[in-house]
């Protein structure tokens, strides 16, 4: 009985009372098998990296290269913009100030006198376009025989039948030197008005930078004890009731949560806000007296010359009373 009583509740009691934890053969290591990898390093925490990540955030953003750019980029496009404007008139001046076989030759094609001709008298003349074959380009034909407008003298061809010949031999260069001394009048009264421009009146830039940096460190850990319920069949019995005896088993389980989050982020914003004024330029201040003079030439509201002055008539003096 002492015996059982020594050893009641252990199925193989140890041996001269040494304590030898039990040991599967899975733990053992198999012959050759790598040794186990160290453990990794531990992440740092949020909160201890975020001013580093900020740092380096701060570094790499060019914020005064940023705001020279945009500065740059408004004064070159003002500039630009005023350059091309005073081109353009001062191209226009030029072109007006040209004789009418000059700015005929360079902005009025043969084809575009034939159109406008065609569209000015349709009932007597028709353009007939290339066909592949013998006529290789446009060419103006009268749409019937015999014809002799009014409109000829109008050319010079008073009296004649109208035919492709005088179409395109006589009358042809008149239409283009017609047209072209229309468009530049029109152009000329156009210079004589001056240059609207656009001007900068005020305005104002602006330009600014917003990091937000956050950091956030959780931990979380769960601690929980229970008890194995007791079977129906002590795991401790031997068939006989002498080997019976209570048994019990505790269970504990420990989870651990931890988190690291960590937010940066940069915001650029820039502004550019202008107020425009529209001015007239005369043109005495963009050109000489001699261009002036040839753009009044061409202008039909300079055309008629300005009436001398009447010389004025000195009035006479008074006689002084009592003189003789």
């Amino acid at each position: 009985m002492s015996e059982h009583n020594g050893t009641r509740g252990r199925i193989f009691p140890p041996r001269n009372g040494a304590q030898t934890p039990a040991r599967s053969l899975a733990d053992a290591p198999a012959a050759g098998a790598p040794a186990a990898a160290p453990a990794a390093a531990p992440k740092p925490q949020a909160t201890e990296t975020i001013a580093r990540r900020a740092g380096a955030m701060v570094n790499e953003i060019d914020f005064p290269g940023f705001v020279a750019q945009l500065v740059h980029g408004t004064f070159d496009a003002i500039v630009d913009a005023s350059i091309r404007q005073m081109e353009s008139y001062s191209s226009l001046v030029a072109a007006v100030a040209k004789t009418l076989d000059q700015f005929t030759e360079e902005n009025v094609s043969p084809n575009q006198a034939r159109d406008w001709l065609a569209t000015r008298y349709p009932g007597e003349v028709q353009l007939l376009l290339p066909d592949g074959g013998e006529r290789t380009e446009a060419q103006l034909a009268p749409r019937a025989e015999g014809l002799m407008p009014a409109w000829l003298s109008e050319y010079g061809v008073d009296g004649e039948e109208l035919s492709t010949e005088v179409l395109e031999q006589r009358v042809l260069p008149q239409v283009r030197l017609k047209v072209g001394g229309e468009r530049q009048q029109l152009l000329a009264t156009m210079v004589m008005l001056g240059m609207n421009r656009v001007v900068v009146r005020d305005g104002s830039i602006t330009s600014k930078v917003m990091f937000r940096a956050a950091a956030q460190d959780s931990a979380k850990v769960g601690y929980a004890v229970g008890a194995d319920p007791q079977s129906v069949n002590n795991w401790g019995e031997r068939g006989a009731l002498s080997y019976s005896g209570q048994s019990s088993t505790m269970v504990s389980t420990v989870a651990v949560n931890a988190q690291n989050e960590s937010n940066v982020r940069a915001d650029l914003f820039g502004e550019v806000k202008l107020n425009f004024v529209s001015e007239t330029l005369p043109l005495e201040r963009l050109a000489d007296a001699a261009k002036i003079a040839l753009v009044q030439r061409h202008s039909p509201a300079m055309r008629a010359a300005a009436p001398a002055a009447a010389p004025a008539i000195a009035a006479p003096a008074p006689t002084p009373e009592g003189g003789a």
